[in-house]
């Protein structure tokens, strides 16, 4: 001890024990992927051209707006003709109508007078039968009408399918269309996709996709010893390499009741968190992402970080400088995570620990001089 307390000093970086806040975390087995609450791709349900494009790629949409317009023009028509026809149909109901109330006046007063005895009955016969017949043209005219409506509805329903709307308000993933060309025809309606749903190659491609990134969740798989301790609610943390700088904050919104064996060597299970509003940025819909979920949180504790505790032989220590010389000092720690380890027993608070663990020759008693202090 003699001899290494009067060599030259060792420079060293240290920390102060402070207090702080630490929490127990786990984090998942490998990466997830950011994805919108929803999305919907858009398909043509007519085999009509492209008329019009009224966004782009990238472009924010309301419920309703009309992203593409396909060409309408031969349906017009056919709604022009359908409507002149209705119109007709109403203008013949009314003319028989008038007849048929005419006809039902006549049958009722000859039926009286019949019963009075002053017609005979072949009048009445004649009378009944004129009734009869023009109520049958009534029905028909009636009949007529409603077809006529429907024929109407039917293709205003259909012009509406020339009209490509935007399902809810949302952001445009993906458009490829073009005024003047054919996309491919689907006759099936828009196609939503979960966070959780995939769309296999051999399907007809969209032309278009719309996301709601309202709310943007996640999932990543964790290993299953650990996904015992999460529970829905629970606080997590996310971080991206886009977005390097920033810790996105989530909540566990899912669990999945089964174990996956997706991973080699691994089993797991996929747990799913919705990332809260930031006014720091937004994550990318498909970044890749790591998440940490936060089990447990003690504030105002003692704390070091994690990297300057030892572990030897089930026991942890950590080097504190007791004026310019190291001192063994084991410790009790509590609760921990990557960053910080909470200290329970073994150090006060304003003490300096060593962090240059690294050094050659660090052990007891040596000599050190501090170069850097957090």
């Amino acid at each position: 001890v003699y001899f290494l307390s009067h060599k030259t000093p060792v420079e060293v970086r240290v920390i102060k024990v402070r207090r702080g806040t630490v929490e127990r975390t786990i984090t998942g087995v490998s990466s997830g992927t950011v994805d919108p609450l929803k999305r919907v791709r858009l398909q043509a349900l007519l085999p009509l051209k492209i008329r019009e494009v009224h966004f782009k790629e990238g472009d924010r949409v309301k419920k309703g707006d009309v992203i593409i317009r396909l060409d309408d023009s031969e349906m017009r028509i056919r709604l022009d003709l359908q409507r002149a026809a209705l119109r007709g149909a109403e203008l013949r109901l009314r003319e028989t109508e008038e007849r048929y109330k005419f006809a039902t006046q006549n049958y009722e007063r000859t039926r009286r007078l019949f019963e009075e005895g002053v017609v005979p009955d072949n009048v009445l016969d004649d009378v009944r039968t004129q009734y009869t017949t023009i109520g049958k043209g009534y029905e028909i005219a009636k009949n007529a009408i409603h077809e006529a409506k429907l024929g109407v509805q039917l293709t205003e329903e259909e012009l509406e399918k020339t009209h490509i709307r935007a399902p809810f308000d949302g952001l445009i993933s993906f458009l490829d269309a073009t005024a003047g060309e054919m996309p491919q025809y689907t006759g099936l309606e828009g196609t939503t996709i979960t966070s959780q749903s995939t769309i296999s190659s051999s399907e007809t491609k969209p032309f278009c996709e719309v996301i709601d990134d309202s709310v943007l969740k996640v999932k990543v798989p964790f290993d299953e010893v650990d996904a015992v301790k999460i529970r829905p609610g629970q606080p997590a943390k996310i971080t991206s390499d886009t977005m390097p700088d920033q810790v996105f904050i989530g909540q566990v919104a899912y669990i999945s009741p089964v174990v996956s064996k997706t991973l080699e060597q691994n089993r797991t299970v996929d747990v799913e968190v919705d990332i809260d509003k930031t006014d720091k940025g937004r994550l990318p819909v498909g970044a890749s992402v790591d998440a940490e979920i936060i089990l447990e949180t003690e504030k105002d504790v003692l704390i070091v970080t994690t990297n300057v505790v030892i572990e030897k032989e089930g026991k942890k220590l950590v080097y504190v400088v007791e004026g310019d010389v190291l001192k063994k000092r084991m410790i009790t720690s509590g609760i921990s995570n990557w960053e910080f380890t909470r200290v329970l027993n073994g150090l006060k608070e304003g003490e300096r620990v060593i962090t240059s663990l690294d050094v050659e020759g660090i052990q007891e008693g040596l000599r050190v001089r501090i170069r850097d202090e957090q």
